[in-house]
């Protein structure tokens, strides 16, 4: 399925928009965390540039949350726009959750029940797993499922979206006024460096509180920000500008790359599993951020995907990898713990190229085998519940046209 901006969590909109190169950069995002993962796995040394760089692409989550809160928050900011309803939050619901558990649930089944590590597994942790809920307390993650933090925050985000993209709406007032919802968003970013800064500083509410949503939600703004953009009118100066800016991919890629280099440096941080000062954690954060931004950008405020690397990553290869893709996020990790489980390796030992690409294809083929048993048969379901929902009279004042369908 070619990322469009209704996703599966709204109502198709009447105009509904594809951003087809976003499918490559959903598979450019997963293999950065395989990448970063086997890093960490075979012990790479963090005094090393190239390993050093290994271990700073955790930014895939940054991406994935980026994009995220571009394609879900698109089609409430494009009903405003245009006057319409916003999307029916039990729809919503009901296609975010047959989208992510069915996978969800047998990477965290296949995990507890058969790698030997969780071999003390009780029924608090299969319900803690199962229910996304396991960054809530201080008790450690399952073996190979550490990973799954980001599916906990991915999911908090999605229960508050209705009501987050609402809140938005109403400071703007009743007309669509784009500057006043991106003014929003740019408040919700300072917020969570606000709590991101707290949480590593005081640590008051226990070890994990860094992981939840309060402190990436401005990763999903930005996102968010990027479809306000994508829905407003060409000639509001903040788009024009944004579009300048965005008319030179490669420009932005070479600005993520330099941002990149930055977080690279002791300035963002530690590498491994210290605890890094709360300015160190604000500043990566940032980082993330804009990273994140600089190379999604360039994909949905441009015309048509950006030349060559656009076609790239917009085709039939990257359509057929970015279906896969969220499953090769979820089963890379218990492929990769049992790799050393067969050869007998300890932790922190083993030659990175064989441990990243083994994890790849092996999670690419579990992806593969749950996409085709398991996601692809539940979006049969998603008419359950319907989407749409009654329309308003009208458009909001300086909203714009509609594009034509593509």
């Amino acid at each position: 399925m070619t990322a469009s901006a209704t996703l599966d969590g709204g109502p198709a909109a009447r105009t509904e928009r594809s951003f087809p190169a976003l499918d490559g950069m959903r598979v450019l995002a997963a293999t950065a965390v395989v990448m970063t993962h086997a890093a960490f796995w075979t012990g790479t040394d963090a005094a090393a540039p190239v390993d050093r760089a290994l271990a700073r692409l955790d930014v895939g989550v940054a991406i994935f949350f980026v994009l995220s809160g571009f394609l879900l928050g698109r089609p409430f900011f494009l009903a405003a726009a245009e006057g319409r309803a916003a999307p029916r939050a039990a729809a919503y619901l009901w296609r975010r959750a047959l989208r992510i558990l069915p996978a969800y649930w047998l990477a965290v089944s296949l995990a507890l029940a058969f790698l030997p590590g969780n071999a003390a597994a009780g029924v608090g942790d299969w319900v803690r797993h199962l229910l996304l809920v396991q960054i809530y307390d201080d008790r450690p993650d399952g073996e190979a499922l550490t990973h799954l933090w980001s599916m906990c925050t991915e999911v908090s985000f999605y229960l508050v979206l209705p009501w987050l993209a609402a809140g938005l709406l109403r400071l703007a007032g009743p007309a669509w006024r784009p500057g006043r919802v991106l003014a929003g968003l740019g408040g919700l970013a300072v917020l969570s460096w606000l709590w991101v800064g707290l949480a590593w500083q005081l640590q008051s509410f226990g070890s994990t509180v860094h992981l939840w949503l309060p402190a990436h939600l401005g990763w999903f703004a930005g996102g968010m920000a990027l479809a306000v953009l994508t829905v407003s009118d060409r000639a509001w100066p903040v788009l024009r500008v944004a579009r300048e800016l965005a008319s030179s991919l490669w420009t932005c890629w070479a600005l993520a790359a330099g941002l990149f280099w930055v977080a690279c440096s002791p300035v963002a941080g530690p590498l491994g599993l210290d605890s890094p000062t709360w300015v160190e954690a604000v500043v990566k954060n940032a980082l993330y951020l804009a990273i994140g931004v600089l190379l999604v950008g360039p994909l949905v405020l441009r015309a048509r995907p950006a030349g060559a690397t656009g076609q790239l990553l917009a085709g039939p290869p990257a359509r057929m990898l970015a279906e896969i893709s969220y499953g090769l996020f979820l089963f890379h990790m218990p492929v990769l713990v049992s790799i050393y489980y067969l050869l007998g390796w300890a932790p922190f030992t083993g030659p990175f190229s064989f441990v990243v690409v083994l994890a790849w294809l092996g999670g690419a083929l579990l992806a593969t085998a749950a996409y085709l048993l398991l996601e692809r048969p539940a979006r049969r379901l998603r008419s359950l519940v319907p989407a749409s929902g009654p329309r308003r009279r009208g458009r909001r004042a300086g909203a714009p046209r509609a594009p034509a369908r593509r």
